[in-house]
């Protein structure tokens, strides 16, 4: 054992000097120490078989942001879904909202609305693509914004 640096102080300075990130004074010490002591050269050969056996764990893993990434993907559908819906719910709502305010409907009103239902369905369809296309352009928006900062 080299009498100059303590077991206990180069054991608290191999992880350091194991990532490179010692001075070149104190390499050199560590490395004086370690050509004379057995039982700290164990210690820096147990923390490098260490690193090496979980770095082979990661390696083995698949891309961890890859269900991030499936989640992100599937809430964005899911809000498109209901932009849609609720696009497509407003002009029955608007509809709903004429009836009440004159308080009853008319059967000539009932009537039309029965001739002219594919108006009323394309009126829909309409409102809920509307509404699915300002979804995605907040979407746009917001990420540019995020990889602004």
């Amino acid at each position: 054992m080299n009498k100059e640096i303590p077991c206990y102080v180069i054991s608290d300075l191999l992880p350091l000097y194991q990532d490179d990130i010692l001075s070149e004074q104190t390499k050199k010490d560590i490395d004086r120490h370690l050509s004379g002591c057995e039982e700290c050269r164990k210690k820096l050969l147990a923390m490098k078989m260490q690193i090496d056996v979980q770095s082979t764990d990661v390696e083995l893993k698949s891309n961890p942001l890859k269900k991030v990434k499936f989640y992100q993907k599937m809430l964005t559908a899911f809000g498109a879904v209901i932009a849609f819906v609720l696009g497509a719910c407003a002009p029955i709502a608007i509809l709903g909202l004429m009836v009440l305010e004159r308080g009853e409907i008319a059967v000539y009103q009932i009537e039309r609305v029965k001739s002219l239902w594919y108006i009323l369905a394309l009126w829909c369809c309409v409102a809920g693509i509307a509404l699915c296309v300002i979804y995605f352009l907040l979407l746009l928006l917001i990420r540019k914004i995020i990889g602004k900062k």
